[in-house]
């Protein structure tokens, strides 16, 4: 049985339909990549499965099952224990989604007794171990520091730590990298790709650079305008489409003495 499957999948907002007929299966310890321009649909997409589509958007045909059980009819309740549990996300700015008034700290022991029936010290102690993990240097002052004393990488590892601390089955990435510099980029994918191999964890990452998708993803999904342009294998779609749209993007990933990093 595959982890997730989206099938025949509407996304509405109002009598506008910005998700046409998308279709998905993510196997388990798989990394699937959503690429495509601004505005394509990517973000709704991984949205729709955690159930927290923006703006009053809503799922108006199709379905999305997490091993064979629906998520469209999930109860409040459910979907608590699912949330952080076995689907976890990162955003595109994990800082950015953070109370900036709060030390991590704070928001992480909210976190972490929000799941499990812990004390405020255990819980400090959880958050400050999964810190480490993410190789954030000293932990303990990280967790008694605000957002915006962090940089952009420390705020994504914050943000990483956060969505793994109870190694969820399946990870969503919403363009966890294009706010950081390219070197930091790199440590964040690795440390990602580490999760899946060490975790098992499946991952979906919606980026709009081709090449991080071409180094993370065992299968990539090429969207425009709500819809489906291209799939396939990472090998499939990065040396045998012929889709127009696949190729513009392939083209504008940049090179280095005639060689494209994809």
């Amino acid at each position: 049985m595959a982890l997730l499957e989206i099938r025949h999948l509407d996304i509405s907002y109002g009598s506008r339909v910005t998700v046409s007929d998308f279709n998905l299966t993510l196997e388990k310890g798989r990394i699937c990549s959503i690429v495509g321009e601004s505005g394509s649909g990517k973000t709704t997409v991984i949205r729709a499965v955690l159930g927290l589509i923006a703006g009053g958007g809503k799922v108006t045909a199709g379905d999305i099952t997490y091993e064979g059980r629906s998520l469209l009819s999930l109860t409040d309740k459910e979907w608590r224990d699912l949330r952080g549990h076995d689907i976890s996300m990162i955003f595109q700015d994990s800082g950015a989604m953070m109370n900036q008034t709060r030390k991590i700290g704070g928001s992480y022991v909210e976190y972490i007794r929000t799941h499990e029936a812990v004390g405020s010290g255990e819980a400090w102690e959880k958050g400050t171990e999964m810190l480490g993990r993410m190789r954030l240097p000293d932990p303990d002052r990280i967790m008694r520091s605000y957002p915006f004393q962090l940089s952009g990488g420390q705020r994504q590892r914050v943000g990483i730590a956060m969505g793994m601390t109870y190694q969820p089955r399946l990870l969503l990435a919403d363009e966890p990298t294009s706010a950081l510099d390219v070197t930091t980029q790199a440590q964040i994918v690795r440390q990602m790709m580490e999760l899946r191999d060490e975790y098992g964890t499946s991952i979906i990452i919606v980026t709009h650079d081709l090449g991080v998708a071409s180094y993370m993803a065992d299968y990539i999904v090429v969207m425009k305008d709500g819809k489906i342009e291209d799939q396939g294998s990472r090998s499939h779609i990065l040396n045998e489409s012929v889709n127009a749209y696949t190729r513009k993007l392939l083209n504008a990933v940049p090179s280095l003495g005639g060689k494209r990093y994809v």
